[in-house]
């Protein structure tokens, strides 16, 4: 290599360190100061120890203590931490669009010398303060000036985002503050009965079960969706005054529900009301020291859970697998639909093997049944509901013919038809398609819609 090679090597090698040393960092220096002064407000949302909010509506104080957000003023509660979290990314994203008076010798005009809002971010390292007033001529975005410097700026922030905040946005909304993953049990107590649930089981494997007013499964989506909505129930209101507090509780008469529920070691309780007066309103309670909730009607309804609607409500206590023989008798017909390893059968007839895939399903669909209405539980006469000469009959079997259970089904009124099954009790209406799925005996036998190909 030549000695003017290895020169410009050297001088090459040493351009590039100088900008890999000097200039990169300098360039990313440079930009971390344009984006820092872009910013309304420079802070991370973790530094964040607290806050404050002057406005027409009165001056709120927010802490963070232990983890949790706490409102301070104008009284101690709990604060909403998805409200505290959005309005602190609010103020995280907002930007200066420009500088419009450099000097903020007339704050008049632009609505600071009394702001529409004020905010004090109390940080680890000191407290940033901003006034906001009013919005751009040509523009719905707010005019800001920073404690520290005299310049007028015009803001990204919307006026909808930030004045109209109130006690009401920060305070704690969520009825009954719980985790529904480590509730063990739930009682709920009716105008007509007190329902008792245990769960059994840890994780994926845990399942619900009644063990009051009698001992059941439960029907574990309909539980699950129950402690989902009382999680996620929320207050549209309050009632803080403890007279109006009374005075509204005395008015509202017995509770539609009380749901008491176990997390680890702890009851946790609400009850329940429907405003006899309005006819849109509903109320929530957990004690009368804490406020008095004002719900949606619907919210209320929706929780107001009976025996009914908790229990399992298939037909015949089985799994499609567990299936072994389904007898069949309809129109005058009874045929016998035999399982032999992954075949099925016509009457146990080695030749007469079946679509396995629609006798599947017709399996499934059998032991998946689920009543949709509860008739009666103690039926005197079944005459009335069709049930004394069913019009068809399903009776599952397992291994060496151990009975699973048994479904009869009898007339059909609005659009659903009466049934009873071995696995509850009583006359229950079920949805009628089922009916149609089933096959005729001479259909599989001649090779028709049922027969394997």
């Amino acid at each position: 290599m030549s000695r003017a090679v290895l020169a410009l090597l050297l001088v090459a090698l040493g351009l590039g360190l100088y900008l890999w040393l000097v200039e990169m960092p300098a360039e990313h220096k440079r930009l971390q100061v344009e984006t820092t002064a872009k910013k309304l407000v420079d802070f991370k949302e973790d530094d964040v120890q607290g806050f404050t909010i002057i406005s027409a509506q009165g001056e709120i104080a927010v802490i963070r203590e232990d983890g949790r957000w706490t409102m301070r003023k104008p009284k101690p509660m709990e604060a909403d931490a998805t409200a505290v979290d959005e309005f602190l990314r609010t103020l995280m994203l907002a930007q200066v669009s420009r500088a419009v008076d450099e000097t903020g010798t007339d704050l008049k005009a632009y609505g600071l010398d009394t702001p529409r809002l004020t905010v004090s971010l109390r940080l680890g390292s000191g407290t940033q303060t901003v006034r906001l007033g009013d919005a751009g001529p040509l523009s719905t975005t707010l005019y800001a000036k920073r404690d520290d410097s005299p310049k007028v700026l015009l803001t990204t922030l919307a006026g909808r985002d930030l004045v109209m905040k109130s006690i009401q946005e920060f305070r704690r909304k969520r009825v009954l503050p719980f985790d529904r993953l480590r509730v063990t049990r739930l009682k709920i107590v009716g105008p007509q009965e007190t329902i008792a649930l245990y769960r059994e089981g840890q994780g994926e494997k845990a399942v619900w079960k009644i063990k009051a007013p009698i001992e059941t499964a439960a029907d574990q989506p309909e539980v699950r969706s129950l402690l989902f909505a009382l999680e996620d129930l929320k207050a549209q209101d309050f009632i803080d005054d403890p007279k109006e507090h009374a005075a509204k509780r005395a008015a509202l008469g017995k509770s539609l529900t009380t749901i008491t529920l176990r997390e680890d070691e702890t009851d946790r309780t609400v009850s329940l009301f429907l405003d006899p007066r309005e006819s849109a309103a509903a109320y929530a309670e957990n004690t009368p020291q804490e406020p008095l909730y004002q719900i949606t009607r619907a919210a209320a309804k929706d929780l107001a859970k009976g025996l009914f609607d908790l229990r399992a409500k298939q037909l015949i206590a089985a799994e499609p697998d567990q299936v072994k023989t389904l007898v069949i008798k309809t129109g005058g017909q009874e045929y016998a639909l035999s399982r032999e390893g992954a075949d099925w059968l016509l009457d146990g007839d080695p030749k007469a093997k079946l679509d396995a895939a629609r006798i599947n399903m017709l399996v499934t669909r059998v032991v998946r049944l689920q009543a949709e209405k509860i008739v009666t539980e103690r039926p005197t006469d079944l005459k009335p509901y069709g049930l004394a000469s069913p019009t068809s009959e399903l009776v599952a079997a397992g291994e060496q013919g151990k009975l699973l259970g048994r479904i009869i089904f009898g007339r059909q009124a609005q659009g659903l038809a009466y049934a009873m099954g071995s696995a509850m009790a009583g006359v229950f209406q079920v949805r009628p398609d089922i009916l149609q799925s089933i096959p005729k005996k001479d259909e599989l036998a001649t090779g028709g819609p049922g027969r394997g190909k």
